[in-house]
């Protein structure tokens, strides 16, 4: 998994960086025992339309665990949605591929080479409103057997909000990323696979949808580095993914903040690639 590149960026972008950058140290790869997300558990063939961006980072021709860049979520059967700070470092014509398996060490059984990708031009521009989206188009076809995800209609979690619909809420994080240390020296393992947690309700603002993530307060869970571009979904609600994973506190012990697919500029930029509800 790469850890090690892009750190400046991840810095002015998430708010003192968890989920949507990199750690500053290199975690240690553990057994499929250790739970990842924060404090999650391995999904199995749960969340099938959930899965993992990946790129030849160290360009060896061959696709493997260690080529985890982010999480995204299929929402048709052509088009993966991640984070743009997932794609924006690189190059123009970067082969990006995709899996759906629940494991990706040694190496995914299946994957997906992407056609091509592309990232919401605005991002980066304003950080109250931080565009962080991007679609990855895959082959016709190379999707069979994968429901893709629902997006929410316009304005869902705002209507929502007003009739006290999201106090007490719990909502799921799902995605490749690494464990996070609850106490002590922050450390980051990470084996390979999908994991899904759940994290309490926090707030609402105009673009982002904030959770708690402090396993020690909530005995919930969270998310970290490596769940970028991963769905949120409200517990009972698997089939629609409300906002995606960008920012979060340094350790991945305290909140996270998600961008929301229900507001206006989500989904101009949506729009141009699926049907919205």
């Amino acid at each position: 998994m790469r850890f090690t590149q892009h750190l400046a960026l991840a810095a002015a972008v998430c708010l003192a960086a968890a989920a949507c950058g990199e750690p500053t140290t290199v975690p240690a790869r553990v057994s499929d025992a250790a739970r990842h997300i924060v404090n999650g558990t391995f999904t199995g063939s749960s969340f099938g339309n959930v899965g993992a961006l990946l790129v030849d980072f160290n360009g060896n021709g061959k696709v493997d665990g260690d080529d985890e860049d982010c999480t995204g979520s299929l929402i048709s059967p052509t088009v993966f949605l991640t984070a743009a700070h997932c794609v924006e470092f690189l190059a123009p014509g970067t082969q990006l591929y995709v899996s759906f398996e629940p494991r990706l060490y040694p190496a995914p059984k299946t994957y997906i080479a992407a056609t091509s990708w592309t990232y919401d031009p605005q991002y980066g521009h304003d950080q109250a409103n931080l565009h962080d989206l991007a679609v990855v188009i895959l082959p016709k076809g190379s999707t069979k057997g994968v429901t893709p995800l629902k997006l929410p209609p316009a304005g869902y979690l705002d209507r929502l909000a007003a009739q006290n619909g999201l106090n007490n809420t719990l909502f799921v994080n799902v995605g490749y990323g690494v464990s996070a240390s609850r106490t002590g020296q922050p450390s980051f393992g990470y084996d390979g696979t999908r994991q899904m947690s759940k994290s309490p309700f926090m707030g609402l603002q105009p673009y982002w949808l904030g959770l708690l993530i402090n396993s020690n307060a909530t005995g919930e869970g969270g998310d970290c580095y490596g769940d970028s571009g991963g769905p949120k979904f409200i517990d009972g609600h698997p089939d629609m993914v409300v906002a995606t994973v960008t920012t979060g506190d340094y350790n991945c012990r305290a909140t996270t903040w998600d961008y929301r697919l229900d507001t206006q500029s989500a989904r101009e930029f949506l729009g141009r690639f699926v049907t919205l509800p």
